[in-house]
């Protein structure tokens, strides 16, 4: 199949999230004093992985995901402080983090010219622009989606319509999504009856019934097939 459309994941799969997470926590746990090593880190990360799940199966909405998951975290390592105010903290310093996943750049440099590339991500709409504007990632875009604007997340249908309905001369049979989560990524390619292809460099199982074009563990590897 020739594709002219690609929807692009960033966290996980072109910008290093879990390298912004870990020092946003840090920094912002040092900054109040409290305890930062990678037990509480690790704690944090089971409670924060719990809420994005119930988000994406749409149990949750994100206000109770950010402002939840700092107040259940003090709780268990006995913190006396305010979850909530804690969280804005954090997504000033989140949105500093802009490493980028190895062969990123080279990957953009050589998409870019071939293809519409367009952002669909889930998180913050400051967050994700600004993490993406300091990488320099944003200038290969044609379009942006962030879930907190469009008012849905991956892998709902309705986050991929409302993309959809932006995109100028929108094919779907020549359209594929390129990301790391099984669950949001390639579900929602899935859901939105469009070509997946999942990033999978730690070589994860694939959950049984999803459908996947291509996989691959390095990104150069979308050089060899696109």
């Amino acid at each position: 199949m020739e594709y002219t459309t690609l929807l692009l994941d960033m966290d996980g799969t072109f910008l290093d999230f879990s390298a912004a997470e870990h020092s946003a926590f840090y920094r912002a746990m040092e900054a109040h004093g409290y305890p930062c090593d990678e037990e509480s880190y690790r704690i944090y990360s089971r409670i924060n992985h719990s809420l994005w799940e119930a988000f994406e199966r749409g149990e949750i909405d994100k206000p109770t995901l950010l402002f939840t998951r700092f107040g259940r975290l003090f709780e268990q390592l006995g913190i006396d402080g305010d979850g909530a105010a804690f969280e804005e903290e954090y997504q000033m310093m989140l949105g500093e983090g802009h490493e980028l996943i190895e062969g990123a750049q080279e990957v953009l440099d050589w998409l870019f010219p071939r293809y519409d590339l367009y952002v669909v991500t889930n998180g913050v709409e400051a967050t994700q622009r600004n993490r993406l504007k300091l990488s320099g990632l944003d200038r290969f875009m044609k379009d942006i989606f962030v879930s907190e604007a469009v008012g849905y997340q991956k892998p709902q249908t309705e986050f991929f319509d409302y993309c959809f309905q932006r995109i100028p001369d929108f094919q779907r049979e020549k359209t594929m999504i390129i990301g790391d989560s099984l669950t949001s990524d390639i579900q929602g390619g899935n859901n939105a009856g469009i070509a997946a292809c999942w990033f999978n460099p730690a070589g994860k199982q694939n959950t049984p019934g999803l459908r996947i074009e291509r996989e691959i563990r390095n990104l150069r590897e979308l050089k060899d097939f696109l």
